[in-house]
């Protein structure tokens, strides 16, 4: 029974400190949704043209991370700290919903203001 007391008093600050510290992600939000964008966008492209094995599609997605100076596991663990904070995931996926529509009718206009068949000029036909 005195070992049972002094392993529950041993123990018991430890339990009590195991609630999830809210803290901050590695990956700030602005930066996340930019990169989701990105891999949305690439994933999509990939499947689209039909690109080759795993290999060559992580290469792709480390590249969009060492754009914003992550690495594989910062994004890791920012995503198990956003899946831990709901609300704070969904607003993230929105801004990146937001930045893939913007991007979408950038390229739509785009194409609207071209006369059909012809190429658009560019700054060097100019």
């Amino acid at each position: 029974m005195k070992y049972f007391k002094l392993l529950l008093l041993t123990l018991l600050p430890l339990l009590t400190n195991c609630h999830y510290d809210k803290g901050n992600p590695i990956i700030p939000q602005k930066e996340m949704s930019q990169i989701l964008a990105e891999y949305y966008l690439m994933q999509s492209t990939m499947t689209q043209f039909e690109l080759p094995n795993n290999e060559r599609r992580f290469f792709y997605y480390s590249q969009i991370l060492d754009k914003y100076g992550f690495t594989e596991a910062d994004f890791d663990s920012s995503v198990v700290w956003y899946t831990k904070n709901m609300d704070v995931f969904e607003q993230v996926y929105k801004n990146a919903n937001s930045i893939l529509e913007a991007k979408k009718d950038s390229l739509n206009r785009l194409l609207t203001s071209q006369p059909e068949g012809q190429p658009k000029e560019t700054p060097a036909e100019q």
